[in-house]
């Protein structure tokens, strides 16, 4: 699940963090990338959760509309069709999903506001008075309801966002690629298929976890002399007053690059130049760019950095 981009930007935070915390050791920041890994994962299990609360809400509301003096036909005869949604039934079921939010006691309990304010925004939206209004009663037109709420309501939702930056203080930042990773986890669920229906692992392929850990401990052990490198190749700049976390992305790109020669040189240059048009400052990405070119250039003159990909390409021309 958790993607090499979002664990490049979680990297990034801990040796930005380690750098203003001098205080601070590689060993702690690794604590650290290892508890906001999973927190993300924990952030990923509850919002999956939320659809189901918001459909148990819903159906409390609909038998208190029942039980009234004097119901209104409404309330006596209501739509039940969200009621019944087949695929929030599924969700519900869903034993991964139910074992996980207990034992790591992820709930919407203390936060029962979300729960109403969320079913009222559903309410007024024109996507679900559409599904309200059509007579099919379909799998896939429950499925793709809860798809759209989760795609067109809750990035933006600002109870939710606050309810999320109280709770924690790194869910804030994941909420987007949390929503994404359940949307593709939704897409995959089937009618009829088993309550253990397992979810997406924490990693997306092995080798992952070790991959932030390499990479950060060595951007920290090495901070001091990949500056050195950088402030080289900045002549033209003046050196304070170039943006902190131009100076971070570049030693952790650097970082990166020395650590792992089975990672072309292009991929992650790539990577750290597009992290840096979404943390950095609007000319960052070309800046970063020059400068890690440059340094590239040095490294592979003193031979110091050699790639896989070019190694292989020199045998096959022997």
């Amino acid at each position: 699940m958790i993607s090499r981009r979002l664990l490049r930007i979680k990297i990034l935070k801990e040796v930005y963090s380690f750098l203003n915390a001098q205080n601070t050791s590689h060993e702690a920041a690794n604590k650290t990338l290892t508890y906001s890994i999973r927190k993300t994962y924990d952030l990923y299990h509850l919002l999956m959760q939320l659809v189901v609360d918001v459909n148990d809400y819903a159906v409390q509301q609909m038998e208190l509309g029942k039980q009234k003096n004097f119901p209104t036909e409404q309330e006596r005869n209501p739509n039940t069709k969200f009621a019944d949604n087949k695929f929030i039934a599924l969700v519900r079921s869903n034993t991964p999903l139910r074992r996980y939010c207990e034992k790591q006691r992820l709930t919407w309990g203390g936060n029962p506001e979300v729960v109403k304010k969320l079913l009222a925004s559903l309410y007024a939206a024109d996507f679900f008075r559409h599904y309200m209004a059509a007579p099919s009663r379909a799998f896939e037109a429950d499925k793709q309801l809860v798809i759209q709420l989760y795609s067109e309501l809750l990035e933006d939702f600002e109870p939710l966002l606050l309810a999320l930056e109280d709770q924690n203080i790194y869910w804030i930042d994941d909420v987007e690629f949390a929503l994404s990773q359940i949307i593709k986890t939704f897409r995959l669920f089937r009618q009829g298929q088993s309550s253990e229906t397992p979810l997406a692992p924490l990693y997306a392929h092995k080798g992952e976890e070790l991959f932030a850990e390499r990479v950060l401990t060595r951007a920290i052990i090495n901070s001091a002399a990949y500056r050195e490198l950088i402030d080289r190749h900045t002549k033209n700049w003046e050196v304070e007053r170039v943006a902190f976390m131009d100076v971070v992305i570049m030693i952790t790109a650097v970082a990166e690059m020395m650590e792992f020669p089975d990672i072309p040189i292009k991929v992650s240059l790539n990577e750290y130049i597009e992290i840096a048009k979404y943390y950095s400052t609007p000319n960052s990405s070309l800046f970063i760019n020059g400068v890690l070119d440059r340094v590239v250039d040095e490294l592979r003159q003193e031979k110091t950095l050699v790639k896989q990909d070019e190694q292989d390409e020199k045998l096959a021309h022997k």
